[in-house]
């Protein structure tokens, strides 16, 4: 078994102890916005969104977005706190990518909620400390 002497256990220490704290959270670390419960309603052209595949998308820069389902008509989770640019997005089948003669399974699938919803949103939330239960958004489909 090897032997360190007393400097070179206290020079690894203070080593690691260096790396560590470059860990913490110094100035240079990312933040981290905290998160805040959301729930809401989705109406899809005056009915409730109820699409196997429906998705709201809460964004605020610097932070990841935040996808949640939306079943029912209805949403709920947690976003991070602030401004929200909020994207609605319901998918169905479409023609399916072809490689050959055989389609490329999975492919195809499209997006039919107007583009003022999700890829030119202007729709914001304010997203505030606590719970934010009463989101309502109503979309329409492409025309």
């Amino acid at each position: 078994m090897m032997k360190f002497s007393a400097a070179c256990r206290l020079m690894v220490c203070a080593t690691v102890a260096v790396m560590l704290s470059g860990c913490a959270g110094g100035d240079g670390a990312p933040k981290v916005a905290p998160k805040a419960d959301v729930a809401g309603t989705v109406t899809l052209d005056g009915k409730p969104m109820d699409e196997p595949n429906g998705e709201i998308i809460f964004s605020i820069p610097g932070e990841a977005p935040v996808t949640l389902p939306v079943k029912g008509g209805k949403f709920e989770g947690k976003a991070a706190v602030g401004t929200a640019r909020v994207e609605i997005r319901a998918f169905r089948q479409g023609k399916p990518i072809m490689m050959g003669d055989t389609p490329i399974e999975g492919s195809g699938k499209e997006n039919y909620i107007a583009d003022q919803f999700n890829d030119k949103s202007t729709l914001t939330a304010k997203v505030s400390a606590g719970a934010n239960k009463d989101l309502k958004f109503e979309v329409e489909t492409k025309k």
